[in-house]
């Protein structure tokens, strides 16, 4: 019924409301599609993956900092959510003990991303729980002075690593909810 929803909102225009405690994604058939964003596109060499195998999502790969790159990342395709009444963004991830970033873009904030970071435990799943509130404007994983996060123009969710240092990593995420 959800895949329903998210194709009538697609083709309507209608954004997708969440009420607490609701999947945002969950990686399975009829899901948003996601695809990868490394920092290659300001001439870094940075590589990683994208797999989605028995409902769970893994990004993985390698951050390389020559030619001032330094970051992977993944954003799903272009959706509409709107968030309105929801506080916080729950994820479920399996990591590498490494720092990640949960990163939100809207419709109206050109090249600017909402992000705030996170941490992971080496090997084990965590339920990590980020406030809407807490997202910070940030342009090229630079904070930046800019319009506050509207909650009800999501277009987009991504994932990205890039923690000032060269390093593999490996993050799998089982979904992502409102709450």
């Amino acid at each position: 019924m959800k895949t329903l929803a998210l194709l009538v909102g697609l083709f309507s225009g209608t954004a997708l409301s969440f009420a607490p405690s609701s999947a945002l994604l969950e990686f399975g058939a009829g899901e948003p599609t996601w695809y990868l964003r490394n920092d290659a596109v300001m001439g870094g060499v940075s590589s990683s993956r994208l797999r989605v195998n028995g409902g769970v999502l893994r990004f993985s790969g390698q951050v390389r900092l020559e030619n001032n790159g330094g970051f992977s990342g993944i954003r799903s395709n272009p959706s509409h959510y709107d968030l309105s009444g929801v506080s916080n963004v729950v994820l479920r991830v399996r990591g590498d003990g490494r720092r990640y970033a949960l990163q939100l873009g809207t419709r109206f904030a050109s090249r600017v991303t909402y992000r705030n970071e996170f941490n992971t435990v080496a090997g084990q799943w965590t339920e990590v729980k980020i406030p809407l509130s807490s997202l910070r404007p940030t342009r090229s994983g630079e904070r930046v002075q800019g319009p506050a996060l509207d909650v009800r123009q999501v277009v987009f969710f991504g994932l990205v690593i890039g923690n000032g240092r060269a390093e593999s990593f490996s993050l799998d995420v089982d979904w992502i909810r409102a709450e």
